[in-house]
């Protein structure tokens, strides 16, 4: 009988990550390479005898991913790929890109969501940032996913040049899905403001040729998304996730 305490005492968490990427090639206009989803392993493993934690990502209204336990340490997923409506890439451009996170189980879940954006060289090494004030230095902030709010608030704690953690305030019931993390999307045309140039003599011919420094880079967007249940939740979060917070009814605030 302890055995089964401790074993059902654990936090019930779900976890998911997307990751979108699109090669930048400024010289020749950009080809898109589809996202890939891949699974985190969850942080426990727990059998649940009637109610089943479940999650699924929602890009512009439309799932992209999904996790939902089934039973016997068995889960349903599923993925699609990412950005297929969004046509010709174009640096600069906004595009809508609302993410919000469904509740596809049949337990309420307070949720939070942890943004990475990054850039990798053509042969995927992840790039290296320094803050020394130039603002012309390729940056993640050139990757631009602009915060809706609407009920989501941002862990200042957790904070880096690349990664954002947000916390859904409002307890997420079955079938709920949440209001909008993100709204729109942009690669932010400072990317292509940083050039080079090729001067080349043949004779009485001279030839000048643009080269863009950031060509051939690729930027990364990943969205992970947590879930845990309802009950003794201030605890399960802080045993799961690191954080400490308070609930108050269906309302949870971070400490």
């Amino acid at each position: 009988m302890k055995k089964i305490k401790t074993f059902l005492s654990r936090p019930v968490v779900i976890g998911l990550l997307f990751v979108m990427a699109i090669g930048l090639l400024l010289s020749s206009g950009v080809s898109g390479t589809r996202a890939a989803l891949t699974y985190f392993s969850d942080t426990y493993q727990t059998q649940m005898q009637v109610n089943k934690i479940g999650v699924t990502l929602m890009e512009n209204g439309h799932p992209v991913a999904f996790r939902n336990y089934e039973a016997d340490g068995q889960w349903s997923e599923d993925s699609k790929p990412l950005l297929e409506k969004m046509g010709a890439f174009k640096i600069g451009q906004t595009y809508p890109e609302a993410l919000q996170v469904k509740n596809s189980g049949t337990i309420d879940t307070f949720v939070r969501v942890t943004l990475l954006k990054y850039w990798t060289d053509p042969e995927g090494n992840k790039l290296q940032y320094h803050d020394d004030g130039q603002k012309e230095r390729l940056t993640p902030e050139w990757i631009e996913l602009h915060f809706a709010g609407n009920g989501w608030v941002e862990d200042k704690s957790a904070q880096t040049l690349e990664r954002s953690v947000y916390y859904y305030t409002d307890l997420l019931e079955v079938e709920e899905t949440s209001a909008p993390l993100t709204d729109t999307f942009k690669i932010s045309p400072k990317v292509a403001s940083k050039v080079d140039y090729e001067v080349t003599v043949e004779g009485d011919t001279t030839t000048t040729k643009t080269v863009y420094s950031y060509n051939d880079l690729k930027f990364h967007v990943e969205a992970k998304v947590d879930a845990v249940q309802q009950h003794n939740a201030p605890e399960a979060i802080q045993s799961a996730w690191g954080k400490h917070v308070s609930v108050q009814g269906d309302t949870l605030s971070l400490n």
